[in-house]
């Protein structure tokens, strides 16, 4: 199996941005190959720096193509960022969607194909726990896998 390609958090929520926007994965790959910031300005409300994505791409063309095309895995998350990435990825509002349980997010909701995407990007310092399931909805607790005074 190939290994997922690691990408740093703002690069895939950047990514994350564009696709829950309707973009298409050939897209993107094509408004990069333009590599004008300017194309990606109407998704970003204005906070991510498009050009970071864009000179990535251009400094590392096929690893970008590959995050995208092949899926990725994120090198590292903070409780923050991974609140984001479960905003920006599945619609879930931030601290309203589940509980803040200091080093765990609890009663995260996701479907069987969200919990899928999110087991293949989550980065390895968090921990995906199925509590239980129906109506084809898991209910997760997303722990932090080395807590601090543990």
């Amino acid at each position: 199996m190939m290994q997922k390609e690691r990408l740093a958090l703002n690069h895939a929520l950047m990514i994350e941005m564009l696709r829950s926007n309707g973009v298409q994965d050939s897209e993107i790959l094509h408004m990069l190959e333009n590599g004008t910031s300017t194309e990606f300005e109407r998704f970003g409300e204005g906070i991510p720096d498009w050009q970071t994505l864009i000179d990535f791409y251009n400094s590392n063309p096929g690893r970008i193509r590959n995050a995208i095309l092949k899926g990725y895995r994120i090198t590292f998350l903070t409780k923050g960022a991974l609140k984001s990435l479960l905003g920006i990825k599945f619609g879930l509002e931030r601290d309203v969607a589940f509980r803040d349980g200091g080093f765990t997010l609890d009663q995260v909701r996701l479907s069987g194909n969200q919990l899928n995407e999110l087991k293949e990007i989550i980065s390895a310092n968090w921990q995906v726990i199925e509590e239980h399931q129906n109506d084809g909805m898991y209910e997760l607790r997303i722990a932090l896998v080395n807590p601090p005074g543990e």
